[in-house]
């Protein structure tokens, strides 16, 4: 005879009220609706299938799911009647998606994660509470500001090894685009560049509330067009020694799609110097910068002697009446726009290259990463091509 602590033979009564909750959440799955048994999806048909078939789709419409019953492996849940055609176009439509887009969406799922609250009940509808990780400020002011902690939790830091005094010495900026890659600027490559710096607020501080982390850097690779006079092809990605733990604090951005960039914004960050020759700043700072026509851009430029002209795969941002730039030390750096729908996701639009002054109303230049989404994935996913040639080639 099973004994329960608290119940007497005069408590008949609990006891049978125990049972009694206990059944209705354990016993009802018996007379519940089973796998192949019509339901009814949000407004339409469903049918009742097991949770990992319909997942997909789930996720896709982002409704609220309903449980048919249990079976020995999972929850039977409610899906669209015509699912099966609905996970073929879905997967259709994925396919048409780069690597590094599909990636972007892997990556975004960590930024929200999903608790789940539900009643054994069969019927019973599960309620999902997406928590947002990510802090939204669009109220940028003219000449900078420093950014949020974890606001931007794809930067990164190049440092290098300074030889006289043994210390690193941050100079460049980076962008974390994989669990293993970031992406930079081919002119910040240096024999002395030894680690790179992510999830950090302030170079300098132990008490800024973050939580870095330093990886040593295994290889660091220029793209093999690169001119170190004109600054063409300025890009590079650097392999690290040791895989990201992705989190909230430390997280790849996604890779601008498009050669072509459609937004006239765009916010760029960077532990740079605050003025001409200035120090670096070591704090991480935000900016939003105003892209410029390429007429506008070559003529800002005509008169440089080392110069030979704007490519396609560089472009000009900045801020006509002055005020707000990228300076020395953010090198590398991205230049980024947040997506309007998901204020978790940024896109890696551009790569700070060079400019002339900081702060003045010439623009910098900034190398475009749409313009190299092959080259890029090529390495860092091993699509398109041989990542081993890529780097041989360089």
């Amino acid at each position: 005879m099973v004994k329960v602590k608290g119940l007497h033979r005069s408590g008949g009564g609990h006891l049978a009220a125990l049972l009694i909750v206990w059944c209705s959440l354990v016993c009802l799955p018996l007379v519940a609706s089973v796998e192949g048994e019509p339901c009814r999806f949000q407004k339409g048909p469903g049918v009742c299938i097991g949770y990992s078939t319909c997942r997909p789709l789930l996720e896709a419409l982002n409704g609220r799911i309903t449980i048919c019953s249990y079976n020995s492996r999972e929850a039977v849940v409610c899906c669209p009647q015509d699912y099966q055609s609905q996970l073929k176009t879905l997967a259709a439509a994925q396919q048409g998606l780069t690597i590094s887009a599909k990636k972007c969406i892997e990556y975004m799922r960590l930024a929200t994660p999903t608790t789940i609250f539900s009643s054994l009940k069969p019927n019973a509808e599960v309620v999902q509470k997406k928590s947002k990780l990510c802090s939204i400020d669009n109220n940028l002011i003219v000449g900078g500001e420093a950014a949020k902690l974890n606001e931007f939790p794809h930067m990164g830091a190049i440092g290098y090894r300074n030889n006289d005094t043994g210390r690193v010495e941050f100079r460049c900026g980076a962008t974390l685009i994989s669990e293993r890659y970031v992406l930079t600027a081919a002119h910040c490559r240096n024999a002395d560049a030894v680690v790179v710096r992510l999830g950090d607020l302030d170079l300098d501080s132990d008490v800024d509330g973050a939580n870095p982390r330093d990886f040593q850097i295994e290889e660091f690779i220029k793209h093999p067009q690169y001119m170190s006079r004109s600054k063409y092809n300025d890009i590079a990605l650097v392999r690290l020694a040791a895989p990201v733990q992705i989190n909230n604090r430390i997280r790849p951005a996604c890779l601008y799609q498009s050669a072509e960039i459609q937004q006239q914004k765009l916010i760029a960050t960077g532990y740079g110097a605050m003025e001409n020759f200035g120090s670096n700043a070591n704090t991480l700072m935000k900016v939003v910068l105003e892209q410029y026509s390429q007429e506008a851009c070559q003529a800002a430029y005509k008169n440089e002697g080392r110069f030979g002209g704007i490519i396609e795969s560089q472009f000009c941002a900045g801020y006509e009446d002055g005020g707000r730039d990228t300076c020395q030390g953010d090198s590398g750096g991205p230049l980024q726009v947040r997506d309007e729908q998901d204020s978790c996701r940024f896109y890696v639009a551009a790569i700070t290259s060079f400019g002339k002054f900081c702060g003045t109303s010439t623009p910098g230049i900034y190398t475009r990463v749409g313009a190299y989404l092959g080259w890029i994935e090529q390495i860092v996913w091993g699509e398109g091509g041989n990542a081993t040639s890529a780097r041989k080639a360089v």
